[in-house]
């Protein structure tokens, strides 16, 4: 064959082969694209996927066996049936029984009625129906008497002076307040499936500008409290940082603007706060980290915990002293979505990692402290981070950096540094998974609402949004501290005021509160 026709064969080899590797990774991206569309969310992987053809060096001692593994074992399916038995739920338990109670009728056999002294009660049965009551719309008014004086004709009118709105600027109170702002920022209703529905219910007709107005000036009476969390999440020494795109409506420009909610939460305490800004830059964290004027620097110098946007790159380079701590989490999943490429590969990564997090998993069911972390991570966890290591860097060379599993390992590679710095302190956790699951509400809140009514509505909804996330850190209904603190906050509150009023001091307060009895209305209250 003529060299210049086994270089042009060469030629065409490569060319060829070039198409191919670029052919595979473009099914990849499609076979992940349509995961991502039509397949399931979950991460989840069946146990049976981690059994492939491998020693104990690389999935270490098999897990014991489970009663359904056991099968054929008396004792194993006595230990089963026990627990079925166990878990098995009767009528009574599918249905809540923390209720209140209200006796409509007590029946009384004829007989009995006729000749009570006859009888002898020696017990009962009750039938109970699951029942609600509808809310209803009322005026609440407060009576100011005008007199004159009888003797001086001249003199004006008496009156007391008019009593402060509970929300300024509103003709709204608390408790309708509240079950506006948590159908919003709770059930993510909007504003004008809201006012169908006071049409529809009670025949009253506030419209979607009504409720807007409302909503924002509900969330400049709670301001003050908004800046008491802030001001308590200054304090914190490890920060968990995510934030989400949102669109808002730009009037002008033909289409709508991109914002984005900064979620910031203390790893420590629980503490949340959402901050509301036109940008994605590291400048948007100085706002709520703060800056020193005089040297330059953060006032923030602790630990930021974040995935690897390049943002908190930035801010660490120009600002100094924040370390940066990694997400187990954002690691794991790109070798998820990489799992069919090569199954043989990332089976074993993935069962290190699950090892990783069965550890995590013992130490927040015994609620232990940073230290006791510290310690079992350092003698459990650091070996188990070392054989990941070693698992990721022995496929380095092997797999284009273009793929799907080259991706990923380049992504774990980049991030390892920071990654196990969650070693190193007891207050950071393995991932970021909490600050993702606090952005979630708002995230489908999004999805409902299309976008905010303005970029002055997404500073509105942020604080909002902070208030319904501490609340669920605590453990209390978001409805319920809506109305209490909407009830006692005055206007112009100062910061000991907005203290006392945080979801985490108000907490124990509502979550022993009593329900407030049905009926309690404009009725019950005249009669």
């Amino acid at each position: 064959m003529p060299p210049e026709f086994e270089k042009k064969l060469e030629e065409l080899t490569d060319r060829l082969a070039a198409a191919e590797r670029e052919i595979e990774r473009k099914d990849q991206i499609i076979a992940a694209l349509q995961q991502r569309l039509f397949g399931s969310q979950s991460e989840r992987i069946d146990p049976d996927q981690y059994q492939l053809d491998f020693g104990e060096d690389v999935l270490g001692k098999p897990e014991p066996p489970t009663p359904c593994e056991s099968e054929g074992d008396p004792e194993a399916e006595d230990e089963g049936e026990r627990r079925s038995a166990e878990s098995r739920r009767d009528k009574c338990d599918l249905f809540p029984r923390n209720l209140p109670v209200f006796i409509e009728e007590v029946s009384v056999p004829d007989e009995v009625a006729a000749n009570p002294d006859a009888f002898k009660e020696i017990g009962e049965e009750y039938h109970d129906e699951l029942e609600a009551v509808r809310s209803s719309l009322y005026w609440r008014r407060k009576v100011r008497k005008k007199y004159k004086s009888r003797e001086d004709r001249s003199r004006p009118p008496l009156m007391n002076p008019a009593p402060e709105p509970s929300i300024p600027g509103t003709m709204c109170g608390p408790d309708l307040m509240a079950m506006i702002l948590a159908d919003k920022y709770v059930d993510h209703l909007p504003h004008y499936r809201q006012a169908d529905r006071f049409l529809r219910q009670h025949g009253v007709e506030l419209t979607r500008q009504t409720i807007n107005g409302w909503t924002h000036a509900a969330a400049e009476h709670l301001a003050p409290i908004g800046a008491a969390i802030l001001r308590e999440l200054r304090e914190a020494e490890v920060l968990q940082i995510d934030e989400t795109p949102g669109d808002y409506l730009a009037p002008g420009t033909g289409s709508t603007g991109q914002g984005y909610l900064w979620y910031y939460r203390d790893a420590e305490k629980g503490t949340i706060y959402c901050d509301w800004n036109l940008g994605r830059g590291h400048d948007c964290l100085l706002e709520i980290l703060g800056l020193d004027e005089e040297s330059g620097l953060a006032r923030f110098s602790g630990m930021i915990q974040c995935d690897g946007y390049s943002a908190y790159q930035a801010l660490v380079r120009r600002y100094g002293g924040i370390r940066l701590a990694g997400c187990l989490a954002h690691i794991r999943r790109k070798f998820y979505e990489a799992r069919e490429q090569d199954p043989e590969v990332i089976m074993p990564i993935l069962k290190t990692i699950a090892h990783l997090y069965r550890i995590e998993g013992w130490l927040r069911k015994a609620n232990a402290p940073p230290d006791c972390r510290l310690l079992v991570r350092a003698g459990q966890a650091r070996p188990l981070v070392e054989t990941l290591e070693k698992q990721i860097l022995t496929e380095h060379e092997k797999h284009l950096p273009r793929s799907k599993l080259g991706e990923a390992i380049t992504y774990a590679l980049g991030q390892w540094d920071e990654f196990v710095r969650y070693l190193e302190d007891g207050r950071a956790e393995i991932d970021n998974n909490k600050i993702e699951n606090a952005i979630r509400p708002a995230k489908l809140g999004l999805k409902n609402f299309l976008f905010f009514g303005s970029a002055e509505a997404g500073k509105s909804s942020a604080l909002l949004y902070t208030l319904v996330a501490n609340c669920k850190v605590q453990g209390i209904d978001a409805e319920r501290y809506f109305a209490e603190a909407l009830r006692r906050l005055q206007t112009g509150a100062g910061d000991k005021q907005a203290e006392e009023l945080t979801p985490a001091r108000l907490a124990d307060e509502i979550r022993t509160g009593q329900p407030r009895p049905p009926g309690r209305g404009i009725d019950a209250d005249a009669a």
